[in-house]
């Protein structure tokens, strides 16, 4: 089948010098396809530069080398060498059709035929190619659905998904950035397959949604998640409901409040309660210790308190830094949020932003002495530093040795 190919000479101007030099290299065997090609055509900024090529994965290493560039076997079943050139990684891969399917992996078959390496890519805003010479080429008219801001399958919705079941989540997560509603009969597609989620590893799940939330458009990502709740497709990978309502006022009084958000806060706003079973939340999301630490943290003082006022969040500010304090405030305010206190809202934000946190004037060796050891050792430092910290922070080492002795 023949690609509608049209020339777009300005945006090989855009190009870094490190595509223009593997351009040259490979000549007109070689192409930009994907993302790249997408964002290029909208005027984004691109992480990414991919390209796909005729050439075998042993003759791209050849060329490569011959030209005194780094070859890097990253994916050699798969077709793709990554050649770095002035110390930024290229991935090239071999024009390819995706053989024996299973939702999971597959068998590559090299071609020599662009159409039928578009034709395996997900979406028709994906399959779009750019050749050293500034020509497009659009097999399954990606370019036009740029336009119009629709995110569809390329053919059939269902073998598209049948091939990766992590397409039922790139939908969403193209449709989030790049549609102006979800198209009918992709969300059909997704939602009679949405079971086979459960087939997917859960880094892959993971990476998809971390990608989902990076967004900026908020507006779409509430929509989206809206639906991923409706059509019960998030629950076939989450045990926990999502609390969209509460994102969504998080989003509301971001600005307004001045905050900076992080992923971390937006899966805590979304996922944390009390008495969350944490051992689950942890498998289902691949937790980092980094992220286990937090969501402990999170998770423990939004059963133990009922509202966070400056006597609690001093007490906290002993025992966690004041970001992931500031977090748990903010968790606490749009999971129940009362118009009535902005002013004390706006107080303790500023506190919490400016606060700096004296050094605490007990060791461990201090109690020790006294003949504190074991559990009992932790549990009166704990007790000490909610004494400090009820006491403003104020208090020297006698001071509160004595308020400790008195207690």
């Amino acid at each position: 089948m023949k690609p509608e190919i049209f020339s777009q000479p300005k945006l090989i101007k855009k190009l870094p010098q490190e595509v223009k030099i593997l351009f040259k290299v490979f000549g007109s065997e070689i192409r930009l396809v994907g993302g790249c090609v997408r964002d290029l055509l909208l005027n984004k900024k691109i992480n990414d530069f991919d390209f796909a090529t005729k050439f075998l994965p042993t003759e791209v290493i050849k060329i490569l080398a011959k030209n005194k560039i780094k070859a890097v076997p990253t994916g050699v079943k798969f077709g793709t060498i990554t050649a770095v050139v002035n110390g930024k990684n290229f991935e090239i891969t071999t024009l390819r059709r995706d053989n024996e399917t299973d939702g999971r992996h597959c068998k590559p078959k090299f071609i020599d035929d662009f159409y039928f390496d578009a034709a395996r890519r997900d979406f028709t805003i994906n399959a779009l190619y750019l050749d050293s010479a500034g020509l497009v080429y659009d097999y399954f008219a990606g370019s036009s659905d740029l336009k119009s801001k629709k995110v569809k399958f390329i053919g059939n919705a269902n073998k598209r998904i049948a091939e990766d079941f992590l397409r039922i989540l790139r939908f969403f997560r193209f449709s989030n950035e790049y549609a102006k509603s979800l198209d009918s009969k992709g969300l059909a597609a997704c939602t009679q397959q949405k079971e086979n989620l459960k087939k997917l590893s859960r880094e892959r799940i993971r990476a998809e949604i971390l990608k989902m939330l990076m967004s900026d458009k908020k507006t779409n990502l509430i929509a989206v998640l809206k639906v991923l709740q409706n059509k019960k497709i998030a629950a076939e990978i989450f045990s926990t409901k999502l609390d969209i309502k509460a994102l969504e006022s998080f989003f509301k009084i971001e600005k307004e409040f001045k905050i900076s958000s992080n992923l971390s806060l937006q899966l805590a706003i979304l996922f944390a309660q009390k008495n969350l079973d944490l051992k689950i939340f942890f498998s289902e999301i691949c937790a980092t210790n980094a992220e286990k630490k937090y969501f402990q943290f999170i998770v423990e003082n939004l059963t133990a308190y009922k509202n966070f006022d400056q006597k609690i969040l001093k007490q906290l500010l002993t025992s966690a830094p004041k970001e992931v304090v500031l977090d748990l405030y903010l968790i606490a305010l749009v999971k129940n949020f009362d118009l009535q206190k902005i002013s004390q809202v706006k107080e303790d934000i500023k506190f919490l932003k400016n606060f700096s946190l004296p050094n605490f004037p007990l060791q461990s060796t201090d109690l020790i002495k006294l003949g504190f050891v074991g559990k009992k050792l932790g549990a009166v430092l704990r007790e000490a530093r909610k004494i400090w910290a009820e006491n403003n922070f104020a208090l020297d080492k006698k001071k509160l040795l004595n308020l400790l002795a008195s207690s």
